[in-house]
């Protein structure tokens, strides 16, 4: 598929250069990436991180998914459903928490 032809079936949120991004004949959509400061906990202990938010897709896969990591050891993909049900289920934890 061509540039053109990639870009032309971009969704809305795609930003993806697909002439120096796509590979091997596979066009895949993607997000700006979002950079979120968060504190982390592991064995060490607390430390600061960014965690990055990416949607993406492919054309051979009209799944589309969410990202969320540090880009390097932590990571999650699921589906953009599943993410809005996670988003909701932590709202309500955090307002239960902050009382």
């Amino acid at each position: 598929m061509g540039r053109r032809a990639a870009r032309d079936s971009c969704p809305r949120w795609c930003v993806a250069d697909h002439g120096a991004e796509d590979e091997f004949g596979e066009v895949r959509h993607r997000s700006a990436i979002r950079s979120v400061p968060a504190v982390s906990r592991d064995r060490a202990g607390p430390k600061a991180i960014d965690l990055l938010l990416e949607v993406h897709s492919s054309e051979r896969d009209a799944t589309v998914w969410l990202y969320l990591g540090d880009g390097e050891d932590q990571r999650l993909e699921v589906t953009l459903d599943s993410a809005g049900r996670i988003a909701a289920a932590l709202a309500a934890a955090v307002s239960s928490a902050a009382g």
